[in-house]
């Protein structure tokens, strides 16, 4: 995962996606976005000890320094908020579902594509997950509509306002 930066002539290079350990350092990390670093400095490691959620990180090359993560947890949507449609028949009342949560990039990796690198992480180990552990669908809460428009061009997501204005659902199938 490397990429030249847009915003001066450094390039900044990230790992591959890993769990979360305890090696791994959050000094510096700032996503421009307080509820994103105040998640993965005061929450994630908790989330993830309490198997609430799985913390993927990608640290600068060469260090355990955070650069970027993003969350997965498992959870539920009922059979009627299901979209599309077509997928609420002859299925179960509730849907398991996979919910990518908190997803924050430092602001020096910022405008490299390494958020669709990010995105494209999740869906794979979501899909992989599903041939294991039952899960319909990957649910995203954005924070915004730029971030709406992000899963959207990006991934496909379809907006599902009968769970919340902002929510957004891909299909697994």
């Amino acid at each position: 995962m490397s990429s030249p930066t847009s915003r001066t002539s450094k390039t900044v290079e990230l790992s591959a996606p890993e769990r979360l350990n305890d090696r791994h350092l959050f000094e510096g990390f700032d996503s421009g976005e307080p509820s994103i670093n105040e998640y993965l400095l005061k929450q994630a490691r908790k989330a993830q000890a309490a198997k609430h959620a799985v913390v993927y990180v990608c640290r600068r090359k060469g260090t355990q320094t955070v650069a970027a993560y993003y969350t997965l947890s498992s959870g539920s949507v009922a059979r009627a908020k299901v979209v599309p449609k077509n997928h609420q028949r002859n299925s179960p009342s509730v849907h398991p579902v996979t919910l990518l949560g908190r997803m924050g990039i430092t602001l020096e990796a910022q405008g490299q594509g390494f958020a669709i690198d990010l995105l494209q992480d999740a869906i794979e180990r979501v899909i992989s997950a599903s041939q294991s552990i039952g899960s319909s669908a990957l649910i995203v809460h954005p924070l915004n509509e730029c971030l709406s428009n992000f899963y959207i061009k990006y991934a496909g997501f379809i907006p599902c306002p009968g769970i919340t204005p902002i929510t957004l659902m891909l299909p697994l199938r």
